[in-house]
């Protein structure tokens, strides 16, 4: 993002406005890729306890 006047800003390009990235100009990089590792791990988790109910259920049969 470049840094210019307020005035200047209104008349550039959107594309100069906005970093090409999910959340692009609104949430730092930083906070972007703590919340898709938070996604991530979140998803990791949820297979992880499927996967555990699925072996307790074959060991009582």
């Amino acid at each position: 993002i470049r840094a210019v006047r307020p005035q200047v800003l209104m008349r550039l390009s959107k594309t100069k406005k906005h970093v090409s990235r999910a959340y692009g100009g609104s949430m730092c990089a930083k906070c972007v890729r703590d919340r898709i590792k938070r996604a991530f791990l979140i998803e990791e988790q949820k297979i992880v306890v499927k996967v555990l109910k699925a072996q307790a259920q074959s060991q009582k049969s």
